[in-house]
């Protein structure tokens, strides 16, 4: 199954994929991003690939 894939050092916390994804991606109050489920089922790869897509700093990534 597909992963999703998080860089911490590229990650400036834009929130553009909590946005698309709220229920899997978080901003906490220091605004490091949480993912509550690194898997990628393929109903919800539309949505994820969104996320990574839209991603300013390209901090997120989809690993097969």
């Amino acid at each position: 199954m597909a992963k999703i894939v998080h860089d911490d050092v590229l990650c400036e916390a834009h929130g553009v994929c909590t946005t698309i994804d709220p229920s899997r991606f978080e901003l906490d109050d220091d605004d490091r991003l949480h993912i509550h489920d690194h898997e990628v089922s393929d109903a919800d790869r539309p949505t994820v690939e969104q996320a990574v897509i839209r991603c300013p700093r390209q901090a997120l990534s989809i690993r097969e």
